[in-house]
């Protein structure tokens, strides 16, 4: 029996992209909506009553209210899968990034609260954990982040801007050091030090790359550039959507890394670069923003749920 899902904010850049994915779900059906009345409390408590699974795209505060709501129904409440930034550290929920191990994995497996990573935090934290989890990386190391993403990731007002002929071709943001998905991955990570993030946005529709250097004597052993990738690559061995490249592979002829590469799949990508005579290294996670970095992992998440295979709908 196909599941009936209701989308709440369904005309969003990320709303959009789960209708379409789902739409090709072969195990789901999901819910129309009477855009009139979506806002009226009551009218939302029937949807979240009539739904297995209520995906949530809303900004923070409604997502928020949303969740009361559903709590209001016990145990007639759907499985909520949240895209908003509101509960990824919530210890209530799972959050919904299964490769950082079996923990989070199994966290998943007939939950009924899981957070979305955020798409900087996913490329983050899935080239952080393998290091950490197996004591290379200090918790307590001054870690720097540079990232690059699509400007579909700004939503409505910053695809409105680029379509707009007189806009920058790149831009710097969150100068303030303060962006929103940094608590995530410091909690998903125990980092005892803040990292500096530096986001950033291209003239690009979509995909992004994420990118972190390290200094070999940061490290808590002897290493090389090779041991890094070799580290990363068992990790996530098992993984049905990541995989880390061997050298070079994701150059172009030129040497160029492009973070579009993945557009429209819930695949991500990691490679290691480094220079072992300057005992330093760079690794980057690329991704599709709005793909394993928003919708495409909601679906991934929901499959694991409901115990379908975790590919269903996504390959």
């Amino acid at each position: 029996m196909k599941k009936n899902v209701f989308i709440d904010g369904e005309v969003g850049t990320t709303g959009l992209q789960v209708y379409d994915r789902l739409s090709k779900h072969p195990n789901v059906n999901i819910l129309k909506i009477d855009q009139s009345r979506r806002k009226e409390t009551s009218y939302k408590k029937e949807m979240l009553k009539a739904s297995d699974v209520t995906f949530l795209c809303l900004p923070d505060n409604i997502a928020i209210e949303t969740v009361a709501i559903a709590d209001e129904l016990g145990e007639n409440s759907p499985l909520i899968i949240d895209a908003s930034t509101a509960h990824r550290t919530n210890d209530g929920w799972s959050y919904g990034l299964p490769e950082l191990g079996d923990n989070y994995k199994k966290s998943i497996i007939g939950s009924k609260r899981i957070a979305v990573p955020g798409c900087f935090a996913t490329g983050s934290n899935v080239i952080l954990k393998p290091l950490i989890e197996n004591k290379i990386l200090p918790k307590n190391t001054p870690l720097v982040i540079n990232a690059v993403s699509g400007y579909s990731g700004g939503g409505k007002d910053l695809i409105g801007y680029f379509n707009n002929e007189l806009h920058e071709p790149f831009f710097n943001y969150g100068l303030q050091l303060n962006h929103k998905h940094l608590p995530e991955i410091i909690f998903h990570n125990g980092l005892d030090v803040t990292p500096i993030f530096n986001p950033s946005v291209g003239d690009f529709i979509q995909g992004m790359s994420v990118c972190i250097p390290i200094h070999f004597q940061w490290l808590s052993q002897s290493i090389k550039t090779s041991d890094i990738q070799m580290l990363i690559k068992d990790f996530y061995l098992n993984s049905e959507f990541i995989k880390v490249l061997e050298k070079n592979e994701a150059l172009s002829e030129k040497g160029y890394l492009r973070p579009d590469n993945l557009i429209d799949t819930n695949f991500l990508d990691i490679s290691v670069f480094g220079n072992d005579q300057n005992n330093q290294a760079v690794i980057i996670a690329r991704l599709d923003n709005l793909g394993k970095g928003a919708s495409g992992a909601a679906i991934q998440c929901m499959n694991i749920a409901l115990g379908y295979d975790e590919s269903l709908g996504l390959k």
